[in-house]
């Protein structure tokens, strides 16, 4: 089967753990300048250091020294004879690289280094391949483990490929103070968000519910860009537990995009298509008519769908939404435009009957 998703690799920070590999084969012990990732102790985890005299940069105690190594972008530490080594040191592990394999199916990531094999269970593969990548690594640096992944290859054997509702990492919703994955999503040409499947845990859910309650903005997160969206006046929302993913999925629907809950002053109307629709053409083309039924006072026939749809489409009066996931398609009906116009004009040139 050809691969669906392709080997991440950080060859910069393959190039930066080798740098740091070949002084430690020199009896070198290598100290980072600060949280890396790459599992080292860092200058912060040794014990009183001070300014030292000419040659060093820093006395650690009475124990040794620190030297900074600018090609490593990162310290030496020399011990002075007859000293014990700090307590963060007793334990000090040389780097080794290693590839992980995830397997999709099972959420199970496995590194191998020479004759020694690491399994993690519970992987979040739904997370981008760069974010997954420094999680793998923080496990690896709180075991101790000594080893530093760089590349991720993907085992898809057992996973339901076809099923999967992105072919990449699962786009993030945030404000400020929480972030959760999506199932799918739906936003207008404004920015304006329309609907959003989203799952987490409960609090970080009720922290975007009232970023949406508030009418602030929210950052969507997808294929590496951040698109910045703001909000409608109310949305319903919809709770499902996930017990096996201690995590909920709720569904976030603007008002103005469900039957019976427009307001005559609404400018804008919205249809949406969802993944679970057997036929999801007939169905928008079934809501079109009902939408314009309730929001319109001319009366509206379910026989000019599809003619009243292309002639609506040509004068800008509906445009699409971008969708993705579990939304698979989404529109934008201007209730405000003109369609007393265009349906006179439509029966006179009979493209509809009465």
């Amino acid at each position: 089967m050809e691969a669906y998703m392709k080997p991440y690799e950080d060859t910069h920070l393959r190039q930066r753990v080798g740098a740091i590999i070949e002084r430690q084969k020199q009896g070198k012990i290598v100290i980072a300048a600060y949280e890396d990732g790459s599992g080292l102790p860092t200058r912060q985890d040794l014990p009183t250091i001070k300014a030292a005299q000419y040659p060093h940069d820093y006395a650690v105690g009475d124990c040794g020294y620190l030297d900074y190594d600018s090609q490593l972008g990162a310290y030496i530490f020399t011990q002075k004879p007859g000293t014990d080594l700090p307590k963060v040191l007793a334990h000090y592990q040389p780097l080794a690289l290693g590839e992980a394999t995830v397997q999709l199916a099972n959420r199970q990531a496995t590194i191998r280094v020479n004759d020694t094999e690491i399994t993690f269970t519970g992987v979040p593969v739904w997370e981008p391949a760069y974010n997954l990548l420094k999680e793998i690594n923080s496990e690896l640096a709180r075991a101790n483990a000594g080893v530093i992944v760089w590349k991720i290859n993907w085992d898809e054997q057992g996973a339901d490929l076809q099923n999967r509702l992105f072919q990449g990492a699962a786009p993030r919703l945030r404000n400020g103070q929480a972030l959760v994955h999506l199932t799918g999503f739906a936003y207008d040409e404004d920015h304006t968000l329309v609907y959003a499947g989203a799952v987490g845990y409960k609090t970080s859910l009720e922290s975007i519910r009232a970023t949406l309650m508030t009418s602030k903005p929210l950052t969507l997160v997808h294929d590496q860009q951040d698109v910045y969206l703001s909000s409608l006046d109310r949305y319903e929302q919809v709770w499902q537990a996930l017990p096996e993913y201690t995590s909920h999925h709720t569904a976030y629907v603007a008002r103005q995009a469900l039957p019976g809950k427009w307001d005559p002053e609404d400018p804008y109307g919205y249809l949406l298509v969802f993944q679970s629709t057997d036929e999801p053409k007939q169905e928008m083309l079934r809501l079109f008519p009902e939408r314009l039924k309730e929001a319109l006072e001319i009366p509206v026939l379910d026989d000019w769908s599809v003619a009243l749809w292309k002639a609506a489409k040509d004068q800008g009066y509906i445009r699409d939404l971008v969708t993705a996931g579990d939304c698979l398609k989404g529109f934008r009906l201007h209730l405000k435009a003109d369609w007393h116009g265009l349906i006179t004009e439509m029966l006179k040139e009979e493209t509809i009957t009465l």
